[in-house]
């Protein structure tokens, strides 16, 4: 690498290493502002642990403030270079501008890079242990963790291997109390269950009786139950796209359509694992011709403000199309990477009109 490379990189890098800490600490300081509201006299949930909540899921925030740093800080660093008139130093000892930019996508491509290894093996990781966290202290009677869920339903004991809705969970036990027969009296355990109107459909169930003076065992390939399962702890316990790595993702999308069941969500946020870090190149894209071109006399307050500007547009762009996808059948794949193809699209028009 140049030296040249080298100084532009460290530039670009300070800057949106600044903007970026800046934007998740304010945005952190609006998530903690929020679930302020969530604090409970009644329960162990109380300031501390929401000031905690929000430090557990702040890579989740980082990851989705990645793109606009780089565009805020791209903007400044870049900008700050052209007004000390460095940018035409540099083409005046023979380089491009063509080349300027491709250095600076080169950047663009390792912090693409980073962003992907955060969004696919800390930030979900992080938002899982946060909501496991919240929800234990606010006292509600679930507990989320790799071995999978436990519910407390009155005087059962439920384990689930995975929540894939609220009307369909796989690896069912269920361990029923009862202190006069000393303990667990009943061990009902299941493959999967699926609710149907105001029962659950278990198949291929396995039924022990735990009484003083044995074990009596039954088996059923379907049997129906009523009121198995708390309506209102599924709903917090039912896995969440934001909480799943891409291959976790392609996992539930083969298990719904296995099922024939809706996964439209599940693989929007699948392909959104990929396109959020390309958009760290596209925001680089967007920079180079609003400082090489319109905005080469404009001050750091300026700059700022065009990159919020745009930043804005881009996630407006990225939830109108994400939400009317949904609603009108569009393919999740081309809902999330038409945001980006329009705003690549964009920013080379301007890239061609720079001289």
């Amino acid at each position: 690498m140049s030296l040249i490379s080298r100084y532009l990189w460290r530039n670009l890098l300070a800057s949106i290493v600044v903007a970026w800490i800046a934007l998740s600490l304010l945005f952190g300081l609006f998530d903690f502002l929020a679930e302020l509201g969530d604090v409970d006299a009644d329960t162990r949930y109380g300031t501390a642990q929401a000031l905690l909540y929000v430090l557990y899921r702040f890579p989740r925030t980082l990851y989705t403030n990645f793109p606009y740093a780089v565009l805020i800080g791209s903007l400044m660093g870049l900008g700050t270079m052209a007004s000390n008139s460095e940018i035409v130093a540099m083409r005046a000892a023979g380089m491009s501008l063509a080349r300027i930019v491709s250095i600076t996508l080169q950047l663009g491509v390792v912090l693409s890079v980073a962003a992907f290894a955060l969004g696919e093996w800390v930030a979900p990781r992080s938002e899982s242990y946060a909501e496991n966290f919240k929800i234990s202290h606010l006292q509600q009677e679930v507990a989320v963790s790799d071995a999978g869920v436990w519910l407390k339903n009155g005087n059962s004991l439920i384990h689930i291997d995975k929540i894939w809705s609220e009307a369909k969970v796989d690896g069912l036990t269920v361990y029923e109390i009862n202190l006069d027969e000393g303990g667990i009296s009943r061990i009902l355990s299941a493959e999967t269950a699926t609710r149907q109107a105001n029962t659950w459909q278990l198949q291929q169930v396995l039924d022990k009786y735990l009484k003083r003076s044995g074990v009596s065992i039954e088996k059923h390939a379907i049997l129906d139950v009523e009121k198995l399962l708390p309506d209102n702890m599924l709903s917090i316990a039912t896995v969440q796209p934001d909480q799943l790595a891409a291959n976790e993702l392609a996992q539930y999308i083969a298990h719904q359509k296995e099922n024939a069941l809706s996964s439209e969500r599940f693989e929007l946020e699948y392909w959104k694992h990929f396109t959020t870090p390309l958009s760290t190149l596209v925001m680089l894209i967007l920079a180079a011709p609003l400082v090489f071109g319109f905005q080469r006399n404009a001050g750091a307050g300026q700059r700022i403000f065009i990159g919020i500007l745009i930043g804005i547009a881009y996630l407006l762009l990225d939830r109108i199309v994400s939400n009317t996808g949904l609603v009108y059948g569009i393919s999740p794949f081309w809902s999330a990477v038409l945001p980006l193809i329009a705003f690549t699209g964009a920013g080379l028009f301007l890239l061609r009109r720079i001289r």
